[in-house]
């Protein structure tokens, strides 16, 4: 009798199983690398782009040190980052440098706020067109050193860490930054 009970009760926690299985909530796919990714890239991107809005441009020359960039440098460097990145994977020509004198001579300190943000802006829609062209069949495709996917989650790196300068120069200017004004009205 001992053999028949354990085949009931066999019989008895299978059924239990395929039934929780009907009724457990269909589990979705989870997305793609590139979709993950581009989910990181994002944020990052709204969070700088309103951090370039929010900067009062009487202070996109400063910069904390001299040894460090001034903030709209520091925006010209995240726009030809971007481009630099993002322009091969969309198809199209590499745009001319922004800030290609890393000086306090440089052409960026000299530049307009809305020219950077549309310089910015223009990097940002550069670097959407390649998240749009990269799919899990090609991700892997050599784009120089890096694969289609490693220049993609490259640049998402970078430009968070640029976007931790930024933060640094708004606190230093006694501003509250996109990312933790965000937090402050949940």
């Amino acid at each position: 009798m001992k053999p028949f009970a354990l085949f009931l009760a066999g019989i008895l926690a299978l059924g239990v199983a395929v039934f929780a299985r009907q009724q457990a909530p269909a589990q979705q796919q989870p997305p793609t690398l590139v979709v993950e990714v581009q989910n990181m890239f994002n944020p990052i991107k709204g969070n700088i782009t309103k951090s370039a809005e929010q900067f009062p441009e009487e202070k996109y020359t400063w910069q904390p040190t001299p040894e460090v960039r001034s903030w709209a440098r520091l925006i010209a460097h995240i726009t030809d980052d971007n481009n630099g990145a993002c322009f091969a994977l969309a198809g199209v020509e590499r745009p001319p440098r922004v800030d290609s004198e890393d000086t306090v001579n440089s052409a960026a300190n000299k530049m307009k706020k809305a020219d950077l943000q549309k310089g910015l802006a223009d990097s940002f829609a550069l670097c959407d067109k390649a998240f749009s062209v990269v799919t899990p069949e090609n991700m892997m495709e050599r784009n120089g050193s890096r694969s289609k996917i490693g220049t993609l989650m490259y640049n998402t790196s970078h430009i968070n860490e640029h976007y931790g300068n930024l933060v640094t120069y708004m606190r230093l200017n006694g501003m509250v930054p996109p990312s933790t004004a965000a937090r402050m009205k949940k």
